[in-house]
């Protein structure tokens, strides 16, 4: 399998759940929102403004709409700066280091996550220090060094250890596709298996859902494609119920892979139809010339001269717009 930004992703951090976080060890979204007092009434008005842009930008990511979040955040930055509202701008910091991941500006991603855990370190903020080893191990893994990945990720497992959040599945997640890309599958599966214990002992669905996957990843590397597949169905169940269409995608793209392995071309077609559908119309046009690369092929392997021709056409108009697009 190859490597995702999406799979396994760190959520953006929203004031509202990082104020949930430091007393109720709720989930994060996908980017953080911080802020300075439980009640929003008593906060500033810069600091309410903040807040407020953090929020659109934590909204725009889950769109897709990249551009529009890094205004968002940036935006909110400069208004915690204008304050010296120190754990506004690291929960700041980590949204943008995480939306650079998503675009791909992994320099810009780095920078950022060292300056947010800077912070976190001289405010001694525990959660803001586990979000940003999280943080930088997903990055270290995605530009392939992975034992700087697990070495901070270690250090973000220890503090949820030691503090008892929730979010220790998901850091447990994240290491389990490190060791996975590693090659060492036991290591990584007792992770995923714990990941899965824990995320479903604290209700953290999006995280059991990547718990699931991972798993469904092991099994099948080891072949086993029938129970892979059930696994895979299950993160799909919960990606559904959640609306992560980002997700759904991947997990009905893995289906359709192990659909393939077991000599199945018609329902591999149907899941890499209706990732296709999911990309398409959620604009993902990487993704959905991946699904056409498989879509293709089994049309090819069937025998359907028509249909194979339809969606090369396709394929190569979204390959023009992505030409045309870095024009």
């Amino acid at each position: 399998m190859m490597k995702s930004v999406i799979s396994y992703q760190l959520p953006v951090i929203s004031y509202r759940s990082y104020l949930l976080l430091i007393t109720v060890y709720c989930s994060l979204f996908t980017v953080f929102y911080g802020c300075a007092s439980t009640k929003k009434s008593e906060l500033p008005k810069v600091q309410m403004d903040a807040t407020e842009l953090n929020q659109r930008g934590v909204d725009a990511v889950s769109a897709g709409k990249y551009d529009k979040a890094l205004i968002e955040f940036q935006g909110s930055l400069r208004l915690n700066a204008s304050v010296d509202n120190q754990t506004g701008i690291a929960i700041n910091l980590l949204n943008l280091g995480r939306l650079y991941l998503l675009m791909g500006r992994f320099d810009d991603a780095k920078a950022a996550f060292d300056r947010g855990l800077k912070i976190g370190a001289s405010l001694n903020d525990q959660m803001v220090l586990s979000e940003g080893y999280a943080s930088l191990g997903r990055y270290y893994y995605l530009i392939g060094n992975n034992n700087d990945a697990v070495a901070v990720l270690e250090k973000a497992v220890a503090i949820d250890r030691r503090q008892g959040f929730h979010t220790l599945g998901n850091r447990l997640n994240i290491m389990g596709m490190v060791y996975k890309d590693m090659d060492k599958a036991e290591d990584a599966e007792k992770l995923f298996n714990e990941a899965l214990k824990i995320n479903k002992s604290y209700e953290m669905e999006a995280d059991s859902a990547d718990s699931f996957r991972g798993l469904g990843d092991i099994l099948f590397k080891r072949g086993d494609y029938k129970k892979a597949g059930e696994l895979y169905e299950n993160a799909l169940s919960i990606d559904k119920r959640l609306g992560i269409s980002a997700k759904i995608s991947i997990d009905l793209a893995a289906l359709g892979m192990a659909s393939l392995k077991q000599n199945d071309a018609g329902k591999a077609l149907d899941f890499f139809l209706r990732a296709y559908a999911v990309d398409s119309s959620r604009g993902a046009d990487k993704k959905a010339l991946q699904d056409l690369d498989r879509i293709i092929e089994i049309y090819a392997a069937l025998g359907d001269n028509n249909n194979k021709e339809k969606y090369s056409l396709e394929r190569e108009r979204l390959l023009k717009k992505e030409r045309d697009e870095k024009q």
